[in-house]
């Protein structure tokens, strides 16, 4: 039986995650990361090399593939200074079963997967392919979709890139990011107002405006 497939996982497909692994120092770290899976037991990663979480992935092999639908934990993992202390807290972690990793406690399910090979074709990007060595999920019970959550992960996921294209300059690819993500803020207002969504997408906003206002 192929778990991955089951969890929606598609061979040669790109699905969002959040890949979580241990700092040098021991504390967790978890970052939204998309996943290629290339059969039942083997994907891709593919982390930025300036990443903490490309440098986890060297020392220690290991890392966990947490699957979830919340876009807080999205967000709250790509901006660790959205939490407080401007860091992620402890007990959102427990360690893992096989692998020198932690796990997202409320995630929907979890794959522990360790490093087999690591390469660095493009230079600003590593191709990490993992093994792996256990799949769990939780028993969680269906929800009714809305269309908030997609909008409000799809944000999340254009702002970083909103970030980095302000940093080098391209500001018209930064425009071009933006456009999107007012396009789905308008989504969320519609469907979902006064909700975390909203709250979420607020802050989001909020913050690229503060990065804009630096350059």
């Amino acid at each position: 039986m192929d778990e991955l497939e089951d969890l929606g996982f598609l061979k040669n497909g790109i699905v969002e995650t959040i890949v979580s692994t241990y700092n040098s120092d021991g504390q967790p770290n978890a970052a939204p990361m998309g996943v290629k899976r290339i059969d039942a037991q083997n994907v891709i990663l593919r982390p930025y090399v300036s990443t903490l979480t490309y440098k986890n992935l060297r020392s220690r092999r290991s890392a966990v593939i947490n699957v979830t639908s919340n876009p807080e934990l999205y967000y709250r993992t790509t901006f660790k200074e959205a939490n407080s202390e401007g860091r992620l807290p402890a007990e959102w972690f427990s360690r893992a079963e096989n692998v020198d990793a932690p796990r997202l406690l409320s995630a929907d399910a979890f794959i522990e997967v360790s490093v087999v090979n690591i390469e660095s074709p493009s230079g600003q990007r590593a191709e990490v392919l993992c093994g792996v060595k256990l799949v769990k999920r939780s028993n969680v019970l269906p929800k009714a979709y809305c269309r908030a959550t997609f909008a409000t992960i799809e944000s999340i996921i254009h702002a970083t890139r909103v970030k980095a294209f302000l940093a080098s300059g391209q500001h018209k690819e930064a425009e071009r990011q933006m456009k999107l993500i007012k396009y789905y803020s308008a989504i969320v207002d519609r469907v979902a107002p006064d909700s975390r969504y909203s709250e979420t997408m607020n802050d989001l906003i909020q913050r690229i405006n503060s990065w804009k206002k630096e350059k």
